[in-house]
Order: C-alpha cells, then sequence, then structure tokens
C-alpha cells in the first residue's frame, strides 16, 4: 500500500468504530432490549480480541493492512478470525501487504454498487507459516482475472470459486535462504 494511512485517519476511523458500537448499545438501551445490549457487547469484544491477536503473527504492515480492510474496502461486510500459536514470516510481511493491496484494488472495480458483499478472513501462524484466507460473497466481475504472485515471492496465492464464493489463500513458510 503506497499511501498508508496517517495516525490521525486510524484513530479517526477507529473512534469512529466505536461510536458506532455506543451507539448501538444505546439504542438498545432505550429500546429495553438487553440481550441485544449483551450481544452487542461481547461481539465487541470478541471483534477486538480477534484484532489484538494479529500482533503474534509478528507481521506488523500486514496486520495494519488487515485492521484497515473494513475502512478502505467499505463494500465488505467485514469478520475476522485469528489464530497466531507463533510468528508469521517478518521478511514477506511488505511482499504481501502489497500483494494483497493490488488484489483487492482489482477486485474492488468490479463490484457492483447495488450488491452486498462480504469477506471473512481467516489468520492463522504458527512457527514462521502464516496463511490469510479469504471467503468473498457477492457477484465478483473479473475483468482480467486475479493477479498472480511473483515466482520469487515468499508466498503463494491459490483461488477457486466455492458455493458462488470467491476463495483466496495467500500462504507462505519462513525459509533460510
Amino acid at each position: 500500500m503506497e499511501e498508508r494511512l496517517s495516525a490521525q485517519e486510524l484513530l479517526k476511523y477507529s473512534r469512529h468504530d466505536h461510536m458506532n458500537t455506543l451507539h448501538l448499545i444505546r439504542m438498545l438501551l432505550d429500546l429495553g432490549k438487553e440481550d441485544g445490549v449483551r450481544q452487542a457487547i461481547d461481539a465487541a469484544v470478541e471483534r477486538a480480541r480477534q484484532e489484538s491477536a494479529l500482533g503474534a503473527a509478528a507481521m506488523p504492515r500486514l496486520a495494519v493492512w488487515l485492521l484497515t480492510f473494513g475502512w478502505r474496502f467499505p463494500e465488505y461486510e467485514v469478520s475476522l478470525d485469528v489464530s497466531a500459536d507463533g510468528p508469521g514470516d517478518k521478511e514477506a510481511d511488505r511482499e504481501a501487504e502489497a500483494f494483497l493491496e493490488e488484489l483487492f484494488t482489482d477486485l474492488q472495480e468490479g463490484l457492483s454498487p447495488y450488491a452486498e458483499y462480504g469477506a471473512q478472513i481467516r489468520v492463522k501462524t504458527e512457527s514462521g507459516a502464516w496463511a490469510v484466507t479469504f471467503k468473498l460473497a457477492g457477484p465478483h466481475e473479473l475483468h482480467e482475472g486475479l493477479p498472480e504472485a511473483a515466482p520469487d515471492a515468499r508466498f503463494t496465492f491459490e483461488h477457486s470459486e466455492e458455493n458462488g464464493q470467491l476463495k483466496m489463500t495467500v500462504a507462505g513458510r519462513k525459509v533460510d535462504r
């Protein structure tokens, strides 16, 4: 991502998300929906736990890219699931971030303003191995196909279509070169 968000922009987006959650809780309280309040609080706590777990992946640029995904690609309703049982590959960090930015910028060009889109993002790291899998719901019209990873990339890129969803995985393993 060439244009990185400034700290002020990151805080603005984060504050906006937190305010939305607080407004939802207040609305549910006003409506007397105590169960809804509990669910909203539990969902906010779980979202924060998942976001925090990205730090254990030790791939900071990829983590920031994933944390800001929903802000930069607002067409997608995002869910994040992180299992970081060890560091990924810090040396692949910048390259993976740049590839994902190119990939989603290309995908964004084929999105319909009238359709609903979802992005289930699964991150898994352990002992130098890492993978980020996207399951994308909604109609994705690919004008020129998806970009491919460079032959010398420190990761692989696989994609398929399953049950009307686009499934994409970017994965790698730390290798001493």
